[in-house]
């Protein structure tokens, strides 16, 4: 029994020291339109380091959920419906969709909110795509795990974010662009997420730093929305440029596209979460919103593969490897199995590298089937 306990402990304390935990929910609201957001309060009586989120929903009925840190809500109930999640600008905290897993910081790495910060509420934000029934009532929600002990660094969101466009019907080969040229002080970029709606199929960050381009992320938002962790922390620094491309594939949808707030527009959104030390983070900028054009150079074109997948997901395709030519003779003569098949998208240059018969990895697979449909 101890042994267990010292386990459980030791899977709670991963990413940082997880002591106490908060849940933010629904009282069991009505969702009689499309394209409802509801937000409900906290408001904060003490000084909390936010160390975990994870959400309390399901994405057959929520489109997404933000957490904001906000100085003053717009009134004084507690549950709103539209409106805004704070009566200032406010700060994005945390965002889900599609039921992506919990997330915890890394070690020595918090949000501070509440005490002598601007942040004296937590706002929870939700999107319900589509009314329910008449008897439905919802209690969706967010779980945020913190400590009372300061941590040495403060983690925070830079958000690419473009705040409008119009894309076509019928069209497979779309794209928004966005770029800042980075002035703040250096953060250390630790994981991403994209979100859009339908019809993205793919959004990427890109850094320039002294002339060189590398890849920070790029993912399918038609996965599970969640933050992923980088196999190795990103920096970036002031003089730097930092870009990202939202791609859209319109050729199944007879009307013109807008960005926009409902699941009928389309989003174009790229969360970089960062940690810096605590005397600089209140300097950091937070959104880029700027839309630019870049290409990227021809020479970048053959970014291995361990920039375009994560590191967890190469240890599966490794094990499945491995497993195939063990148990299965046959499998070792097969070119299918040791050799798959390289495709290059002509866009950006980037490989990607997945087989036909690879249905163990969920990207891959959307990958290869979009492939197969002509959206590559």
């Amino acid at each position: 029994m101890k042994f267990a306990k010292f386990i459980l402990l030791l899977v709670l304390g991963v990413g940082s020291a997880i002591s106490e935990s908060i849940d933010i929910i629904l009282p069991g609201v009505k969702i009689t339109q499309d394209d409802v957001y509801y937000h409900q309060s906290y408001k904060l009586d003490k000084t909390m380091y936010l160390t975990g989120y994870e959400a309390l929903a399901n994405s057959s009925v929520v489109h997404h959920l933000l957490v904001f840190g906000c100085k003053e809500t717009p009134g004084t109930q507690h549950t709103w419906m539209n409106s805004n999640a704070c009566k200032d600008s406010g700060s994005i905290l945390w965002a889900w969709a599609l039921d992506a897993p919990r997330f915890t910081m890394p070690v020595n790495v918090s949000m501070e909110v509440g005490g002598s910060t601007d942040i004296k509420f937590l706002v929870l934000e939700l999107h319900f795509k589509t009314k329910q029934p008449a008897n439905y009532e919802d209690n969706s929600g967010v779980k945020l795990f913190f400590t009372t002990t300061n941590t040495k660094y403060r983690a925070g969101i830079y958000l690419f974010m473009a705040e409008s466009g119009t894309l076509p019907p019928h069209q497979p080969n779309l794209q928004i662009d966005l770029g800042c040229n980075y002035t703040s002080p250096q953060i250390n970029v630790f994981a991403y997420r994209t979100h859009a709606h339908s019809l993205s199929t793919r959004i990427s960050g890109y850094k320039v730093h002294n002339e060189s381009w590398s890849v920070i992320g790029s993912r399918d938002p038609r996965l599970p929305e969640a933050f992923i962790r980088l196999d190795v922390v990103d920096v970036v620094e002031p003089g730097d440029t930092v870009y990202a491309r939202c791609e859209y594939d319109s050729t199944g949808r007879n009307r013109t596209t807008v960005i926009g707030s409902t699941h009928r527009d389309e989003m174009c959104n790229l969360y970089l979460m960062y940690y810096a030390p605590r005397e600089t983070i209140a300097s950091v900028a937070d959104v880029c919103s700027t839309q630019v054009e870049f290409t990227v150079p021809q020479q970048k074109a053959e970014i291995w593969y361990k920039e375009y997948l994560p590191g967890s997901t190469l240890y599966v395709v490794f094990g499945i490897v491995v497993m195939v030519l063990v148990i299965s003779p046959v499998a070792y003569g097969s070119r299918r199995y040791l050799c798959p098949t390289r495709y290059k998208r002509p866009k950006d240059g980037f490989e990607k590298l997945f087989g036909p018969d690879d249905e163990d990895d969920d990207e891959d697979e959307v990958l290869y089937r979009s492939y197969k449909n002509g959206g590559y």
